[in-house]
């Protein structure tokens, strides 16, 4: 394998595992902050932008360029931010319904004994 070769595939590899480990953050949900995501998006655009000469000749490059734009749109979207944030407010409303009725039920017998 002539060393051009070794330095194509050893590309191809970290930009994956770089994807694969920004996937995997995304998903878990520690990639909350847009800004950040944008970050990370245009960081993204850069790496493809490496990788363009090497889309046409391997296919781990067609593949690997089109997997990065997914995540890339994955990342720009705010569908789940505002999924989370919908989250938040229903269990911010939970909590309150059970505290105000925390409270009505420790009233009532106090009420009751005056």
């Amino acid at each position: 394998m002539k060393q051009e070769d070794i330095l194509h595939s050893d590309v191809i590899n970290y930009f994956t595992g770089e994807f694969a480990a920004l996937e995997e953050r995304l998903k878990a949900g520690r990639l909350e902050d847009y800004r950040e995501r944008v970050l990370v998006s245009r960081k993204i655009a850069e790496a493809l932008h490496l990788l363009a000469p090497y889309v046409r000749s391997d296919p781990r490059a067609r593949h690997l360029v089109k997997s990065a734009d997914r995540l890339k749109k994955d990342l720009l979207s705010v569908k789940s931010i505002i999924e989370k944030q919908l989250l938040q407010q229903k269990d911010q409303q939970s909590l309150l319904q059970a505290i105000t009725a925390k409270r009505k039920g420790v009233r009532q017998p106090d009420e009751a004994a005056g």
